[in-house]
C-alpha cells in the first residue's frame, strides 16, 4: 500500500502502530542527551543537579535556534527537489554550514558574556553558580556540533534519508555515555572533572553526531551574492518554528526563577520532573508527529470524518499512555526521584509536586494534540494561539500567582494550565466544525464527468499570466487563447489537479485566499497546503507538456522555469482603476473593493514568494509587464504580437 492509500483507507490505529515506533526510537535517543548527564552528575553532587535544571532552558533555546533554522532549510530543499530544481536545492544545502557556524558563533559569544549574570539571577548558592558557569559555558560555547548536526540532519531528511541521522544520534548518545563516566569521576587516570566533564561529554557526543551526518549533509558553498536572498527565505520559513520552540524555553526559565525564590531544591525538583517527562511523553510526542500527514491529506481531500477519527483515536491512545504516567507519578514519586538524588528535601518537595503535576497529564493530552491538529489543517493562527496561551500567558503568570500562597500551591500551575488550554482547544475545535468548508463537505473525489480533460494542442508557445486583482488578467488570458486558438486553463487546471491528486477542488482553489494576514508562511508550510501546491505543480507541468496554451495564476511562470517556450506575463494597473473594476464586477462599495484588492494582492504575493522565494510582480521574472488600463483589447494585442514575434524568431 502506497503512502496516499495508507492515509486514505488504512485504520488509524494501524497507521499509528506503523509510523510511531521509529519516531519514538528517535525521540528516545534524543532524550538520552539530557538524561545521561543527570544520572551521572546526580552521583557526583547535588549542586550539579540543580545547575542542570538552571541550564536546561538555555539548552532548549539553543536547540530551538538550530532545529528551527534546519526546518527552514529542510522546507526549501524539499520544495526545490519536488520542483526538479536539484541545483538550487544543493545551493540551499551549501548555505547550511556557513549559516550554522554563524549562528553558533553569535550564540556562543552571548552565552559566554551573560552566563555569570544568568547564574546569579537563578540562584544564591555559590556552589550552584560555579557549576552553572562551568557547565553552561562549555555546553553553549562549544555547541558548534549541535548546530551543524541539526542543519545537516534536516538537509538529509529533505532527501528522505532518515537512517543516517538516526545512526548519528545513536553514536552521539553512546559517545556521551562513555565519556561521561570517564571524565566526571576521573576513571583510568583521567582528570576528575565533575560537572565540567559532563559538559565535555555532551559536546563530544554532538561533534561525533555532526561528523557522521557531514559525509552526506555537507554541500559546497554557493556564490556569495545568493546568500542574502537564500538566508532571508530560510528564516522566513524557519522563524515560526524557532519562536514556537522558544516559547517552551521562556516558560521553563520563568518557572525556574519563581522556584528560585523558595530554594535550590525546588528548582531541582522541576528539573527532575522534566527529565521523567521526557520518557513518559515519548508516545504522545510520537503521535503528534505521526498524525500530521494523515490529517493534512484527508483535510485537503475534504474527508473530514477521517480527520475527526484521526484526532479522536490519537487522543484516546494518548490518554491510555498518560494514564500510566499518572499511575507512576501518583504511586511511586519517591522512587522516581531517588533515581537521581538522595537529598531528603528534594524528595520531600518532589513527593507533593509529582502527585499534583500528575493531575495535569490527562488534560495535557488534548492541550498538546489540538495545536498539532490545527497546524495540520492549516489553521496556523489557532495552533499558535494555543501554544502561546499555554506557554506564555498561563504557565508563568499562574505560577507567580499560585506561588504567593506557598510552594505546594505553585504546583497547581500545571493542571490548571492544561485544563484551561484544553477548554480553549475544544472551543476552537467546535469553531472548526462549524466552518463552511468543513460543514458543507462533499465526497473526497470530484465527479468524473465534471473533470475537464486535457485539451489537445499544437506544439508552440505557453503563455503564463500573473495578475493583480482587478486588472482583468483572467479575461485578457481567455481572449488571448481565443485569438491564438489554443486552450485556456484557470479553473480547469484546479479541477484537473484535484482529480489527479484526490484532493478537494475548493481547497486547492482557495489556497492563497485562505492564507491569514499573519503567519502566512506558517500556513503555507502546513501539510494540507503543501499537498495542494504539489498537486498544482504536477498538473501545470503536465498541461505544458501537452502543447500551446494560456495558464492564468498559480505561479505557473515559476513552475515552468525550465521550459524554454514560455512567455511570462505580468498584468497590473493603477489601484484606482482596479478598485473601479472590482466595484463594477462584484457590486462592492469603494471601501470593500479597496480592501479586497489589497487583501488579494497580499495573498497572491505571499503565495508566489513562498513558492519561488522571489518577489511577485518583479519585472525580472517576466518577459512582459503590461498595464491593462490602456485597454483590454490593446493588452491582448500586445501579448499576441509578442507571441507572433517569438514564434517567427524560432522559425
Amino acid at each position: 500500500m502506497d503512502t496516499i492509500e495508507l492515509y486514505k483507507k488504512e485504520k488509524i490505529s494501524r497507521i499509528l502502530l506503523k509510523l510511531a515506533p521509529p519516531v519514538m526510537l528517535a525521540q528516545l535517543i534524543q532524550a538520552l542527551y539530557n538524561i545521561i548527564d543527570s544520572l551521572f552528575i546526580s552521583r557526583f553532587s547535588d549542586s550539579g543537579l540543580t545547575a542542570l535544571s538552571i541550564i536546561y532552558p538555555l539548552q532548549l533555546l539553543m536547540i530551538a535556534l538550530a532545529v528551527g533554522t534546519g526546518v527552514g532549510i529542510n522546507t526549501v530543499i524539499a520544495a526545490k527537489l519536488g520542483e526538479g530544481r536539484e541545483k538550487e536545492a544543493d545551493e540551499y544545502a551549501g548555505v547550511g554550514m556557513p549559516l550554522a557556524i554563524l549562528l553558533w558563533f553569535l550564540f556562543a559569544l552571548i552565552s559566554w558574556l551573560v552566563m555569570p549574570t544568568y547564574a546569579r539571577m537563578s540562584t544564591e548558592s555559590e556552589a550552584v553558580i560555579q557549576d552553572v558557569i562551568a557547565y553552561g559555558r562549555i555546553v553553549c560555547v562549544f555547541s558548534f556540533g549541535l548546530f551543524l548536526e541539526s542543519i545537516w540532519t534536516k538537509i538529509l531528511q529533505a532527501g528522505s534519508d532518515m537512517k543516517t541521522p538516526m545512526v548519528a544520534q545513536i553514536a552521539g548518545a553512546v559517545t556521551n555515555i562513555v565519556i561521561d563516566s570517564l571524565l566526571i569521576f576521573g576513571m583510568f587516570g583521567l582528570p576528575r572533572m565533575g560537572i565540567a566533564g559532563a559538559a565535555v561529554a555532551t559536546v563530544a557526543g554532538q561533534i561525533v553526531a555532526a561528523l557522521i551526518v557531514m559525509k552526506k549533509g555537507f554541500h559546497p558553498s554557493p556564490a556569495k551574492e545568493v546568500y542574502p536572498r537564500y538566508i532571508a527565505r530560510i528564516f522566513r520559513l524557519g522563524t515560526p518554528n524557532i519562536l514556537m520552540q522558544s516559547a517552551y524555553t521562556f516558560y521553563i526559565l520563568g518557572l525556574n526563577l519563581i522556584l528560585a525564590g523558595f530554594s535550590d531544591q525546588a528548582v531541582t525538583v522541576l528539573g527532575l520532573y522534566y527529565k521523567w517527562q521526557t520518557f513518559f511523553f515519548i508516545p504522545l510526542n510520537a503521535m503528534q508527529t505521526c498524525i500530521v500527514p494523515v490529517i493534512s491529506f484527508n483535510y485537503a481531500a475534504r474527508n473530514i470524518d477521517r480527520c475527526k477519527k484521526t484526532l479522536t483515536t490519537s487522543i484516546g491512545c494518548g490518554l491510555a499512555f498518560m494514564a500510566l504516567g499518572v499511575l507512576c507519578f501518583m504511586s511511586i514519586p519517591e522512587s522516581l526521584l531517588s533515581v537521581f538524588t538522595s537529598d531528603a528535601l528534594v524528595i520531600e518537595i518532589g513527593r507533593v509536586s509529582f502527585r499534583i503535576i500528575a493531575i495535569s497529564f490527562l488534560p495535557l493530552v488534548t492541550s498538546l494534540i489540538f495545536p498539532v491538529f490545527f497546524q495540520a489543517v492549516g489553521y496556523s493562527l489557532k495552533s499558535s494561539a494555543l501554544t502561546v496561551l499555554r506557554t506564555m500567558i498561563l504557565f508563568v503568570p499562574l505560577g507567580y500567582v499560585f506561588s504567593r500562597f506557598g510552594l505546594n500551591w505553585f504546583w497547581l500551575t500545571f493542571p490548571v494550565t492544561e485544563i484551561v488550554t484544553s477548554i480553549v482547544g475544544f472551543i476552537f475545535y467546535r469553531q472548526f466544525l462549524e466552518a463552511d468548508y468543513v460543514k458543507n463537505r462533499k465526497p473526497e473525489l470530484p465527479v468524473l464527468g465534471s473533470v475537464p480533460a486535457l485539451q489537445p494542442s499544437r506544439p508552440g508557445v505557453i503563455i503564463t499570466i500573473a495578475r493583480q486583482h482587478g486588472s482583468s488578467g483572467k479575461q485578457i488570458g481567455k481572449l488571448v487563447a481565443q485569438q491564438l486558438h489554443i486552450p485556456f486553463y484557470y479553473k480547469e487546471m484546479i479541477a484537473l489537479a484535484a482529480h489527479e491528486s484526490g484532493l478537494d477542488t475548493e481547497f486547492i482553489s482557495d489556497i492563497h485566499k485562505n492564507s491569514p494576514d499573519v503567519l502566512r508562511d506558517l500556513y503555507l508550510s502546513t501539510g494540507a497546503v503543501l499537498h495542494a501546491i504539489d498537486a498544482q505543480r504536477k498538473i501545470i507541468r503536465k498541461i505544458a507538456d501537452n502543447g500551446s496554451c494560456v495558464i492564468v495564476g498559480r505561479a505557473a511562470d515559476y513552475v515552468l522555469w525550465d521550459y524554454d517556450n514560455v512567455i511570462r506575463v505580468f498584468i497590473h494597473a493603477p489601484k484606482e482603476y482596479r478598485i473601479k473594476r472590482v466595484m463594477g464586477i462584484y457590486s462592492d462599495t469603494p471601501a470593500e473593493a479597496k480592501r479586497n484588492v489589497n487583501r488579494s494582492d497580499k495573498a497572491r504575493g505571499a503565495y508566489y514568494r513562498h513558492i519561488s522565494g522571489k518577489r511577485w510582480g518583479d519585472g525580472k521574472n517576466y518577459q512582459l509587464v503590461l498595464d491593462s488600463s490602456v485597454g483590454i483589447d490593446k493588452t491582448v494585442e500586445m501579448i499576441v504580437n509578442c507571441v507572433d514575434k517569438h514564434t517567427s524568431d524560432k522559425m
